[in-house]
Protein backbone atom coordinates (compact mmCIF):
# COMPACT_ATOMS: atom_id res chain seq x y z
CA UNK A 1 0.00 0.00 0.00
CA UNK A 2 1.29 3.46 -0.91
CA UNK A 3 2.25 5.63 2.04
CA UNK A 4 0.30 8.87 2.37
CA UNK A 5 2.43 12.01 1.97
CA UNK A 6 3.17 13.84 5.21
CA UNK A 7 2.67 17.57 4.95
CA UNK A 8 5.57 19.38 6.54
CA UNK A 9 4.37 22.15 8.95
CA UNK A 10 6.86 24.59 7.42
CA UNK A 11 5.52 23.86 3.94
CA UNK A 12 1.99 24.34 5.19
CA UNK A 13 3.01 27.73 6.57
CA UNK A 14 4.50 28.66 3.19
CA UNK A 15 1.37 27.43 1.41
CA UNK A 16 -0.81 29.68 3.57
CA UNK A 17 1.46 32.66 2.93
CA UNK A 18 1.46 31.94 -0.80
CA UNK A 19 -2.34 31.68 -0.78
CA UNK A 20 -2.62 35.11 0.83
CA UNK A 21 -0.13 36.57 -1.65
CA UNK A 22 -2.03 35.12 -4.62
CA UNK A 23 -5.40 36.32 -3.29
CA UNK A 24 -4.37 39.90 -2.63
CA UNK A 25 -2.26 40.18 -5.76
CA UNK A 26 -5.28 39.08 -7.80
CA UNK A 27 -7.57 41.57 -6.05
CA UNK A 28 -5.02 44.37 -6.47
CA UNK A 29 -4.59 43.50 -10.14
CA UNK A 30 -8.35 43.65 -10.73
CA UNK A 31 -8.64 46.91 -8.78
CA UNK A 32 -5.79 48.48 -10.77
CA UNK A 33 -7.48 47.52 -14.03
CA UNK A 34 -10.84 48.93 -12.93
CA UNK A 35 -9.32 52.18 -11.60
CA UNK A 36 -7.31 52.65 -14.80
CA UNK A 37 -10.35 52.18 -17.03
CA UNK A 38 -12.53 54.49 -14.92
CA UNK A 39 -9.79 57.13 -15.04
CA UNK A 40 -9.58 56.82 -18.83
CA UNK A 41 -13.35 57.27 -19.01
CA UNK A 42 -13.29 60.35 -16.76
CA UNK A 43 -10.50 61.83 -18.89
CA UNK A 44 -12.63 61.12 -22.00
CA UNK A 45 -9.85 59.14 -23.65
CA UNK A 46 -12.51 56.89 -25.16
CA UNK A 47 -14.14 59.91 -26.82
CA UNK A 48 -10.78 60.96 -28.24
CA UNK A 49 -10.11 57.42 -29.50
CA UNK A 50 -13.52 57.28 -31.18
CA UNK A 51 -12.93 60.61 -32.90
CA UNK A 52 -9.37 59.64 -33.88
CA UNK A 53 -10.26 56.35 -35.60
CA UNK A 54 -13.62 57.46 -37.06
CA UNK A 55 -14.08 61.25 -37.19
CA UNK A 56 -17.67 62.45 -37.49
CA UNK A 57 -18.51 64.24 -40.74
CA UNK A 58 -18.83 68.02 -40.52
CA UNK A 59 -22.27 69.19 -39.46
CA UNK A 60 -23.28 65.95 -37.67
CA UNK A 61 -22.57 64.26 -34.36
CA UNK A 62 -21.84 60.67 -33.46
CA UNK A 63 -25.13 60.54 -31.58
CA UNK A 64 -26.92 60.34 -34.93
CA UNK A 65 -24.53 57.79 -36.40
CA UNK A 66 -26.03 54.65 -34.93
CA UNK A 67 -23.89 52.45 -37.16
CA UNK A 68 -20.11 52.67 -37.04
CA UNK A 69 -17.63 50.66 -39.09
CA UNK A 70 -16.37 47.51 -37.40
CA UNK A 71 -12.69 48.22 -38.12
CA UNK A 72 -12.54 51.47 -36.08
CA UNK A 73 -14.42 49.77 -33.23
CA UNK A 74 -11.88 46.94 -33.20
CA UNK A 75 -9.04 49.46 -33.07
CA UNK A 76 -10.62 51.10 -30.02
CA UNK A 77 -11.20 47.75 -28.27
CA UNK A 78 -7.68 46.57 -29.13
CA UNK A 79 -6.06 49.79 -27.91
CA UNK A 80 -7.70 49.66 -24.50
CA UNK A 81 -7.07 45.92 -24.25
CA UNK A 82 -3.36 46.57 -24.71
CA UNK A 83 -3.51 49.30 -22.03
CA UNK A 84 -5.18 46.86 -19.64
CA UNK A 85 -2.57 44.23 -20.45
CA UNK A 86 0.23 46.68 -19.65
CA UNK A 87 -1.42 47.57 -16.32
CA UNK A 88 -1.41 43.86 -15.38
CA UNK A 89 2.28 43.33 -16.19
CA UNK A 90 3.68 44.45 -12.79
CA UNK A 91 1.33 42.05 -10.99
CA UNK A 92 2.29 39.22 -13.35
CA UNK A 93 5.94 40.00 -12.61
CA UNK A 94 5.32 39.87 -8.86
CA UNK A 95 3.56 36.51 -9.24
CA UNK A 96 6.44 35.15 -11.32
CA UNK A 97 9.02 36.31 -8.77
CA UNK A 98 7.12 34.82 -5.83
CA UNK A 99 6.50 31.57 -7.70
CA UNK A 100 10.23 31.28 -8.47
CA UNK A 101 11.12 31.95 -4.85
CA UNK A 102 8.73 29.24 -3.67
CA UNK A 103 10.06 26.75 -6.22
CA UNK A 104 6.65 26.48 -7.89
CA UNK A 105 7.69 28.33 -11.06
CA UNK A 106 10.78 27.26 -13.02
CA UNK A 107 10.02 29.26 -16.17
CA UNK A 108 12.49 31.96 -17.16
CA UNK A 109 11.37 35.60 -17.21
CA UNK A 110 11.79 35.71 -21.02
CA UNK A 111 9.60 32.62 -21.44
CA UNK A 112 6.99 34.01 -19.05
CA UNK A 113 6.89 37.30 -20.97
CA UNK A 114 6.54 35.39 -24.26
CA UNK A 115 3.53 33.59 -22.79
CA UNK A 116 2.04 36.93 -21.76
CA UNK A 117 2.45 38.17 -25.34
CA UNK A 118 0.71 35.04 -26.65
CA UNK A 119 -2.11 35.68 -24.19
CA UNK A 120 -2.47 39.25 -25.45
CA UNK A 121 -2.71 38.08 -29.07
CA UNK A 122 -5.35 35.50 -28.09
CA UNK A 123 -7.31 38.16 -26.20
CA UNK A 124 -7.30 40.45 -29.24
CA UNK A 125 -8.57 37.63 -31.46
CA UNK A 126 -10.91 35.67 -29.20
CA UNK A 127 -12.37 38.63 -27.30
CA UNK A 128 -11.58 41.68 -29.40
CA UNK A 129 -13.48 40.40 -32.44
CA UNK A 130 -16.61 39.26 -30.49
CA UNK A 131 -16.69 42.56 -28.58
CA UNK A 132 -16.51 44.43 -31.87
CA UNK A 133 -19.49 42.39 -33.09
CA UNK A 134 -21.29 43.20 -29.82
CA UNK A 135 -20.90 46.93 -30.44
CA UNK A 136 -22.35 46.46 -33.92
CA UNK A 137 -25.52 44.84 -32.57
CA UNK A 138 -25.98 47.05 -29.47
CA UNK A 139 -28.04 49.74 -31.30
CA UNK A 140 -30.58 47.08 -32.36
CA UNK A 141 -33.75 46.59 -30.29
CA UNK A 142 -33.08 42.83 -30.07
CA UNK A 143 -29.52 43.38 -28.80
CA UNK A 144 -30.19 41.34 -25.66
CA UNK A 145 -31.16 38.27 -27.70
CA UNK A 146 -28.02 38.52 -29.82
CA UNK A 147 -25.99 38.98 -26.62
CA UNK A 148 -27.31 35.71 -25.17
CA UNK A 149 -26.69 33.87 -28.44
CA UNK A 150 -23.20 35.33 -28.75
CA UNK A 151 -22.28 34.39 -25.17
CA UNK A 152 -23.42 30.82 -25.85
CA UNK A 153 -21.32 30.63 -29.03
CA UNK A 154 -18.29 32.05 -27.22
CA UNK A 155 -18.62 29.54 -24.38
CA UNK A 156 -18.83 26.68 -26.90
CA UNK A 157 -15.93 27.91 -29.02
CA UNK A 158 -13.73 28.43 -25.94
CA UNK A 159 -14.42 24.85 -24.83
CA UNK A 160 -13.70 23.41 -28.28
CA UNK A 161 -10.53 25.45 -28.73
CA UNK A 162 -9.16 24.69 -25.26
CA UNK A 163 -6.85 21.81 -26.29
CA UNK A 164 -5.50 23.71 -29.30
CA UNK A 165 -4.83 26.80 -27.19
CA UNK A 166 -3.04 24.72 -24.54
CA UNK A 167 -0.66 23.45 -27.20
CA UNK A 168 0.48 27.05 -27.76
CA UNK A 169 1.88 27.07 -24.23
CA UNK A 170 2.82 23.43 -23.54
CA UNK A 171 4.24 20.49 -25.47
CA UNK A 172 2.07 17.38 -25.81
CA UNK A 173 3.58 14.13 -27.04
CA UNK A 174 2.47 10.47 -26.94
CA UNK A 175 3.43 8.75 -23.71
CA UNK A 176 6.22 6.28 -24.47
CA UNK A 177 5.82 4.23 -21.27
CA UNK A 178 3.31 1.68 -22.56
CA UNK A 179 2.76 0.07 -19.15
CA UNK A 180 1.59 3.38 -17.69
CA UNK A 181 -0.43 4.18 -20.81
CA UNK A 182 -2.27 0.84 -20.61
CA UNK A 183 -3.14 1.31 -16.94
CA UNK A 184 -4.46 4.79 -17.68
CA UNK A 185 -6.49 3.49 -20.63
CA UNK A 186 -7.91 0.78 -18.40
CA UNK A 187 -9.18 3.39 -15.93
CA UNK A 188 -11.00 5.20 -18.75
CA UNK A 189 -12.39 2.03 -20.29
CA UNK A 190 -13.77 0.81 -16.93
CA UNK A 191 -15.75 4.05 -16.87
CA UNK A 192 -16.94 3.51 -20.46
CA UNK A 193 -14.69 6.16 -22.04
CA UNK A 194 -12.61 5.31 -25.10
CA UNK A 195 -9.58 7.49 -25.75
CA UNK A 196 -7.42 7.78 -28.84
CA UNK A 197 -4.20 8.03 -26.86
CA UNK A 198 -2.39 8.91 -23.66
CA UNK A 199 -0.10 11.93 -23.87
CA UNK A 200 2.70 13.40 -21.81
CA UNK A 201 1.92 17.01 -20.96
CA UNK A 202 5.17 18.96 -20.74
CA UNK A 203 4.56 21.17 -17.72
CA UNK A 204 7.93 20.67 -16.06
CA UNK A 205 9.68 23.33 -18.15
CA UNK A 206 7.48 25.99 -16.54
CA UNK A 207 6.17 24.72 -13.21
CA UNK A 208 6.48 21.99 -10.61
CA UNK A 209 2.68 21.88 -10.16
CA UNK A 210 1.00 18.61 -11.16
CA UNK A 211 -2.10 18.26 -13.32
CA UNK A 212 -3.93 16.00 -15.77
CA UNK A 213 -6.83 16.41 -18.20
CA UNK A 214 -9.13 14.69 -20.66
CA UNK A 215 -8.97 16.75 -23.85
CA UNK A 216 -10.61 16.57 -27.25
CA UNK A 217 -13.98 15.28 -28.44
CA UNK A 218 -15.19 12.04 -30.00
CA UNK A 219 -12.45 10.14 -31.83
CA UNK A 220 -9.84 12.79 -30.87
CA UNK A 221 -10.44 12.40 -27.12
CA UNK A 222 -7.22 11.72 -25.23
CA UNK A 223 -5.77 11.80 -21.75
CA UNK A 224 -2.94 14.23 -20.96
CA UNK A 225 -0.75 13.54 -17.94
CA UNK A 226 1.56 16.25 -16.67
CA UNK A 227 5.19 15.16 -16.55
CA UNK A 228 5.24 16.62 -13.03
CA UNK A 229 2.46 14.20 -12.12
CA UNK A 230 4.10 11.15 -13.70
CA UNK A 231 7.46 11.81 -12.07
CA UNK A 232 6.25 12.31 -8.49
CA UNK A 233 3.00 10.38 -8.04
CA UNK A 234 2.69 6.63 -7.39
CA UNK A 235 0.71 4.84 -10.08
CA UNK A 236 -2.38 4.22 -7.95
CA UNK A 237 -2.63 7.95 -7.28
CA UNK A 238 -2.15 8.75 -10.98
CA UNK A 239 -5.09 6.42 -11.67
CA UNK A 240 -7.23 8.29 -9.13
CA UNK A 241 -6.39 11.64 -10.72
CA UNK A 242 -7.24 10.22 -14.16
CA UNK A 243 -10.50 8.75 -12.84
CA UNK A 244 -11.45 12.20 -11.53
CA UNK A 245 -10.85 13.76 -14.95
CA UNK A 246 -12.73 10.95 -16.70
CA UNK A 247 -15.58 11.56 -14.27
CA UNK A 248 -16.12 15.02 -15.75
CA UNK A 249 -16.49 13.49 -19.20
CA UNK A 250 -18.81 10.65 -18.12
CA UNK A 251 -21.02 13.02 -16.13
CA UNK A 252 -21.49 15.31 -19.13
CA UNK A 253 -19.71 18.24 -17.51
CA UNK A 254 -18.40 19.86 -20.73
CA UNK A 255 -21.91 20.84 -21.94
CA UNK A 256 -22.82 21.82 -18.37
CA UNK A 257 -19.85 24.17 -18.26
CA UNK A 258 -20.75 25.63 -21.65
CA UNK A 259 -24.28 26.34 -20.41
CA UNK A 260 -23.08 27.81 -17.11
CA UNK A 261 -20.53 30.11 -18.74
CA UNK A 262 -23.08 31.15 -21.37
CA UNK A 263 -25.60 32.13 -18.69
CA UNK A 264 -22.97 33.90 -16.58
CA UNK A 265 -21.44 35.70 -19.58
CA UNK A 266 -24.72 36.89 -21.08
CA UNK A 267 -26.03 38.03 -17.68
CA UNK A 268 -22.83 39.99 -17.02
CA UNK A 269 -22.93 41.63 -20.46
CA UNK A 270 -26.59 42.61 -20.16
CA UNK A 271 -26.06 44.08 -16.68
CA UNK A 272 -22.96 45.89 -17.95
CA UNK A 273 -24.89 47.45 -20.81
CA UNK A 274 -27.71 48.60 -18.48
CA UNK A 275 -25.25 50.05 -15.96
CA UNK A 276 -23.18 51.89 -18.58
CA UNK A 277 -26.31 53.27 -20.27
CA UNK A 278 -27.40 54.65 -16.88
CA UNK A 279 -24.04 56.21 -16.06
CA UNK A 280 -23.63 57.80 -19.51
CA UNK A 281 -27.19 59.09 -19.93
CA UNK A 282 -25.68 62.56 -20.21
CA UNK A 283 -22.28 63.65 -21.46
CA UNK A 284 -19.94 63.09 -24.39
CA UNK A 285 -20.33 59.28 -24.27
CA UNK A 286 -23.69 58.34 -25.78
CA UNK A 287 -24.50 55.13 -23.94
CA UNK A 288 -22.96 51.67 -24.06
CA UNK A 289 -23.45 51.44 -27.84
CA UNK A 290 -20.96 54.29 -28.30
CA UNK A 291 -17.45 52.76 -28.79
CA UNK A 292 -16.14 55.57 -26.59
CA UNK A 293 -17.76 53.72 -23.68
CA UNK A 294 -15.30 50.84 -23.86
CA UNK A 295 -13.18 51.83 -20.81
CA UNK A 296 -16.35 52.01 -18.72
CA UNK A 297 -17.62 48.75 -20.25
CA UNK A 298 -14.37 47.02 -19.27
CA UNK A 299 -14.47 48.39 -15.71
CA UNK A 300 -18.14 47.53 -15.17
CA UNK A 301 -17.74 44.02 -16.59
CA UNK A 302 -14.80 43.36 -14.24
CA UNK A 303 -16.74 44.51 -11.18
CA UNK A 304 -19.88 42.57 -12.13
CA UNK A 305 -17.77 39.50 -12.84
CA UNK A 306 -16.12 39.76 -9.41
CA UNK A 307 -19.47 40.15 -7.66
CA UNK A 308 -20.95 37.22 -9.58
CA UNK A 309 -17.94 34.96 -9.12
CA UNK A 310 -19.20 33.18 -5.95
CA UNK A 311 -22.22 31.85 -7.85
CA UNK A 312 -20.11 30.48 -10.69
CA UNK A 313 -17.56 29.03 -8.25
CA UNK A 314 -20.35 27.24 -6.37
CA UNK A 315 -21.31 25.55 -9.63
CA UNK A 316 -17.74 24.46 -10.45
CA UNK A 317 -17.16 23.16 -6.89
CA UNK A 318 -20.31 21.08 -7.22
CA UNK A 319 -19.02 19.47 -10.40
CA UNK A 320 -15.53 18.94 -8.97
CA UNK A 321 -17.04 17.21 -5.94
CA UNK A 322 -19.01 14.92 -8.26
CA UNK A 323 -15.83 14.11 -10.19
CA UNK A 324 -14.05 13.29 -6.91
CA UNK A 325 -16.83 10.89 -5.97
CA UNK A 326 -16.66 9.25 -9.41
CA UNK A 327 -12.88 8.92 -9.21
CA UNK A 328 -13.02 7.34 -5.75
CA UNK A 329 -15.63 4.82 -6.90
CA UNK A 330 -13.52 3.75 -9.88
CA UNK A 331 -10.23 3.52 -7.95
CA UNK A 332 -10.43 3.86 -4.17
CA UNK A 333 -11.19 6.63 -1.75
CA UNK A 334 -7.84 6.08 -0.02
CA UNK A 335 -5.79 6.51 -3.19
CA UNK A 336 -7.91 9.56 -4.09
CA UNK A 337 -7.24 11.09 -0.66
CA UNK A 338 -3.51 10.38 -0.94
CA UNK A 339 -3.44 11.96 -4.40
CA UNK A 340 -5.20 15.06 -3.10
CA UNK A 341 -2.77 15.37 -0.19
CA UNK A 342 0.16 15.00 -2.58
CA UNK A 343 -1.34 17.66 -4.86
CA UNK A 344 -1.60 20.03 -1.90
CA UNK A 345 2.04 19.44 -1.07
CA UNK A 346 3.44 19.59 -4.61
CA UNK A 347 1.29 22.51 -5.80
CA UNK A 348 1.91 24.49 -2.59
CA UNK A 349 -1.85 24.72 -2.00
CA UNK A 350 -3.34 25.62 1.37
CA UNK A 351 -5.56 22.60 2.13
CA UNK A 352 -7.76 24.56 4.56
CA UNK A 353 -8.24 28.17 3.43
CA UNK A 354 -10.76 30.45 5.18
CA UNK A 355 -14.30 29.50 4.27
CA UNK A 356 -15.07 32.91 2.76
CA UNK A 357 -12.14 32.56 0.36
CA UNK A 358 -13.29 29.13 -0.70
CA UNK A 359 -16.83 30.43 -1.35
CA UNK A 360 -15.72 33.50 -3.28
CA UNK A 361 -12.68 32.35 -5.23
CA UNK A 362 -12.16 28.58 -5.29
CA UNK A 363 -13.21 26.61 -8.39
CA UNK A 364 -12.48 23.38 -6.45
CA UNK A 365 -13.43 22.59 -2.86
CA UNK A 366 -10.57 23.01 -0.40
CA UNK A 367 -8.43 19.88 -0.46
CA UNK A 368 -9.07 19.02 3.19
CA UNK A 369 -12.81 19.20 2.52
CA UNK A 370 -12.41 16.99 -0.55
CA UNK A 371 -10.77 14.31 1.60
CA UNK A 372 -13.45 14.61 4.30
CA UNK A 373 -16.14 14.28 1.64
CA UNK A 374 -14.77 10.78 0.98
CA UNK A 375 -15.51 9.85 4.61
CA UNK A 376 -11.85 10.08 5.66
CA UNK A 377 -10.11 12.24 8.27
CA UNK A 378 -7.89 14.88 6.74
CA UNK A 379 -5.68 14.74 9.83
CA UNK A 380 -4.58 11.27 8.76
CA UNK A 381 -2.90 12.83 5.74
CA UNK A 382 -1.37 15.95 7.23
CA UNK A 383 1.16 16.53 9.98
CA UNK A 384 -0.16 18.75 12.74
CA UNK A 385 1.72 22.02 13.04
Amino acid sequence: MTTAPRLDPERLRRARAYRKFTLWTGIASTAAGVITMVALHVLEIGVFARWFVSPVPSGSTWEYRRVIDAAPVFLIVASFTVIGWIVQLPFASLSWQRGRREGLVVQSLASAFADRLKTLVLMLILYGIPLTAWYVILPRPEWWLWTIAGAAVMALVSTLLGPALSSLFFRFEPLTDQAVAERVRAVAERAGVRVSGVYRWGRGAKTTAANAAVIGLGPTKRIALGDTLLERFPMDEVESVVAHEVGHDVSGDPPRYVAAFAVAGSAALILTRVLVDTVTSEGPVHGAADPASYPLIAAAFSVIGLLGRPGLMAFTRWRESAADAFGARHTSRESMARALARLADQNLADPEPPRWEEICFYSHPAIANRVRARGLRWEEFATRA
